[in-house]
């Protein structure tokens, strides 16, 4: 039989992408993610998961993936395992409106009392992206470290920048009751553009 990656990595980017959809619809558990994206795209991946599914095998996301394992095996190998934590899950609960939700969030990684957030683009116009930002302040309040990195990895530039303020707990708070309400709908303009839930989006913006 002839030896295919391409099939290899369609079936590990799959399964993974299945597990992350069976975690995701589990009843009063919002992921990190799901609070810096459209709100309406956490209520339509629990109600149409097959399309969600379906734009899973992207080369561009691929490509973001396969960077991110990249510059983790880097830290670890000029750094150590030991002092290097990869893929690091936290969950946090909190009380919105007097019902009881699980934030969860899965790290890039965690290097002393440092978060590390690695990030793709395929241009260096314009970063930091405001939701990135937004994303790793969360992860900061998740964790409960106060120092996190926010690291690109462009064609044209590598670059770090670097946060010392946690999102509040109020912040979070505004953003599930945001994912509740569907509202922003989209969170940013751009968001239809990549979103596998855009033909049948009532709030697609062109």
């Amino acid at each position: 039989m002839e030896f295919d990656i391409v099939a290899l990595i369609y079936s590990w980017k799959m399964d993974e992408a299945k597990k992350h959809m069976k975690e995701k619809l589990e009843l009063d558990e919002i992921y990190v993610t799901d609070l810096v994206h459209c709100p309406l795209k956490y209520q339509f991946q629990k109600k149409y998961p097959d399309l969600a599914l379906a734009g899973s095998f992207s080369p561009s996301a691929l490509q973001g993936e396969f960077i991110h394992i990249g510059v983790e095996e880097v830290l670890k190998m000029l750094l150590g395992d030991e002092s290097v934590k990869t893929e690091v899950e936290h969950e946090r609960r909190v009380e919105v409106d007097g019902k009881a939700y699980i934030v969860k969030g899965r790290v890039d990684a965690v290097v002393g009392d440092y978060i590390v957030e690695i990030k793709s683009a395929r241009s260096d116009a314009g970063i930091p992206y405001e939701h990135h930002v937004e994303q790793l302040r969360i992860y900061m309040w998740l964790t409960g470290l106060r120092k996190g990195i926010l690291l690109y990895v462009t064609p044209a530039r590598i670059v770090q920048f670097l946060y010392t303020d946690p999102a509040s707990e109020g912040e979070v708070i505004d953003r599930i009751r945001s994912i509740i309400n569907g509202s922003p709908a989209p969170r940013y303009t751009w968001e239809c553009n990549y979103c596998p839930f855009a033909s049948i989006c009532p709030k697609k913006r062109t």
